[in-house]
């Protein structure tokens, strides 16, 4: 049986998904309807997938208590068959399981033959021998779900590949939501048209001068608005005070400008109605001039209100489908920059390693020579050792397997003996300030916090920085300052710098590290309880600053330090 280890199939199967993920998100915001995509989309997802088949069905009704499911579409790995055509209908009998872990959001997924033997029956006359399926939820209801077979191998499926294909039945039932809200647009349009052509408005006739004798209001004013034409008096400030009043500058400056000029009065704003609601209104009007000169405005007003919300639900649906790319194109570009960081820093220690061995086999050194040579192999291996462990760990505690082993221990001394013992910062450039403060911590994760500190500090500030780290007592536990006289840190990227792969944009190219150090620091430090962050330091630079809490002691640790 496959397992979720980080093999290197399994890596570049994850990337190949993420790339299917962003073909999907791609193709069903360019297209305008998401059906004439779904084969491609599914062709990506199963390939990417590793699976035998990949298909989505829809629910008949939609909602916690289907009937039956249409088959929508379907893509077959080559030499693969499959029992089903697009529009065969399937029942839900015995699965009920089903029903209840997909209408709630879970997915189903596992071998087949660890499926109750209703389950089997449905599914081993195809010939699958591990399933998946994700749950497509459109507007909070049940549509339907994505499903992969394997019909050639058992596997349990890797939270990361679970994830990812959740996030492609996310695409799609944002381009569901997308294309009813186009549809109910184009729908409400078309009555808005329909409407217009019968004059079922309010029509109104205003004189250009003002007079109370040449004003009209149709009797239709009392079921658009809630108002008998005789409230709807003439003058006055009864329609300037109805109006919302985020629109009311805006709609009187052009009212005052078409009436200037004569030009057109076209507007739409919100209107208060006789019940306290608001309607979003038409509002167009022509000045007709009568023989003698004298003219008045002749219009009408239109409720727009389903028009307006309907574009509203578009707009936010588009939005919804946006912000997806933009998550999925900051992921992709994440994964480059990591994977460029680890070819660059893995080979530069790797080349140095190499190149010292070579010198050292050809015997042609004498033997201080040698002890250099043997020196700067070990210095490039320690290089090489950190940057594995720091990539193991920031995995261990990305899948939440790490737990913290709390014992009593002297901060300051662990802070001073990881100083001592560190070839970052050379030539007394690092001092230690601190009383002794002893702590329930996990002191291996403490030495690590403080050596990616001193490798931060190393790395991004010039040769000739002052370094100081002291250990304070804090509220509740320690606190680790780490305060250099370098360049700083901008305000902006003060919590971008504790992120995975990022590095500051003074970062030399010639200095090794992945981006993960200070990640590392912060989730460490949340690990114990606590917490990090940076800011200015007194004389400009940064201030790199660790709470660490005082953990829970054992009875035998209570007993001992009584």
């Amino acid at each position: 049986m496959e397992t979720t280890g980080a093999s290197p199939e399994a890596s570049g199967r994850r990337d190949a998904m993420l790339e299917a993920l962003a073909f999907a998100a791609q193709r069903f915001l360019e297209r305008p309807t998401w059906s004439e995509c779904l084969d491609d989309v599914l062709c990506r997802l199963g390939e990417s997938a590793g699976a035998s088949r990949a298909y989505v069905f829809e629910n008949h009704p939609p909602g916690d208590e289907p009937s039956t499911a249409t088959l929508r579409s379907q893509w077959l790995a080559p030499e693969t068959t499959s029992p089903f055509a697009t529009g065969d209908e399937l029942g839900y009998e015995d699965l009920d399981r089903w029903i209840e872990l997909l209408s709630r959001g879970d997915v189903l997924a596992g071998p087949v033959r660890s499926m109750l033997e209703g389950e089997r029956s449905h599914l081993e006359p195809s010939g699958i021998r591990s399933l998946l399926l994700v749950p497509v939820t459109v507007e909070g209801s049940w549509w339907g779900y994505v499903g992969f077979d394997d019909c050639v191998r058992e596997r349990e499926w890797p939270q990361v590949e679970v994830d990812l294909l959740r996030a492609a039945a996310g695409t799609l039932s944002a381009a569901i939501v997308r294309e009813r809200a186009e549809a109910e647009l184009r729908d409400t349009e078309e009555r808005y048209r329909a409407l217009a052509e019968h004059l079922p408005a309010v029509t109104y006739r205003e004189a250009l001068e003002d007079t109370p004798e040449d004003f009209y209001i149709s009797p239709r004013v009392r079921e658009v608005f809630g108002y008998t034409p005789e409230e709807w008096t003439w003058g006055g400030d009864f329609w300037v005070d109805r109006l919302h009043p985020e629109d009311r500058e805006r709609v009187l400056a052009l009212d005052a400008e078409t009436n200037r000029t004569h030009e057109p009065y076209v507007a739409e704003y919100r209107f208060r109605k006789a019940d306290g609601s608001y309607v979003w209104i038409h509002d167009e009007a022509r000045l007709v001039v009568r023989p003698g000169g004298a003219g008045s405005w002749q219009g009408f007003f239109l409720d727009i209100t389903e028009r307006k919300e309907a574009e509203d639900k578009v707009a936010r649906a588009l939005a919804v489908e946006r912000d997806a790319v933009r998550r999925l194109q900051a992921v992709d570009e994440m994964k480059n920059t990591f994977l460029q960081a680890v070819s660059h820093d893995l080979r530069t220690p790797l080349a140095a390693i190499l190149g010292l061995a070579v010198t050292l086999e050809r015997g042609n050194v004498a033997l201080e020579g040698e002890r250099d040579l043997a020196g700067r192999i070990a210095t490039n291996a320690r290089k090489l050792d950190r940057m594995v462990t720091d990539l193991l760990d920031l995995d261990r505690l990305s899948r939440g397997i790490v737990e913290p082993k709390l014992h009593p221990a002297d901060v300051t001394e662990l802070v001073r003996r990881v100083v001592a013992d560190s070839d970052l910062l050379e030539g007394g450039r690092v001092s230690v300030e601190g009383d002794a403060i002893v702590a329930n911590v996990d002191a291996s994760k403490v030495e690590r916090i403080v050596e990616n500190l001193l490798a931060n500090a190393s790395r991004h500030t010039p040769e000739d920085t002052r370094v100081v780290v002291r250990v304070l007592p804090a509220e509740g536990g320690v606190t680790i300052v780490v305060d250099d006289d370098g360049p700083g840190i901008p305000p902006e990227m003060r919590r971008e710098v504790f992120e995975p792969f990022r590095q500051g944009p003074d970062a030399p190219d010639h200095a090794p590290g992945v981006g993960i150090g200070l990640a590392l620091v912060a989730r460490f430090a949340e690990l114990m309880g606590g917490r990090a962050w940076v800011q200015e330091s007194p004389s400009g630079g940064a201030s790199f600053r660790v709470y660490l809490r005082d953990g829970p002691r054992t009875s035998a640790e209570v007993g001992r330090a009584g």
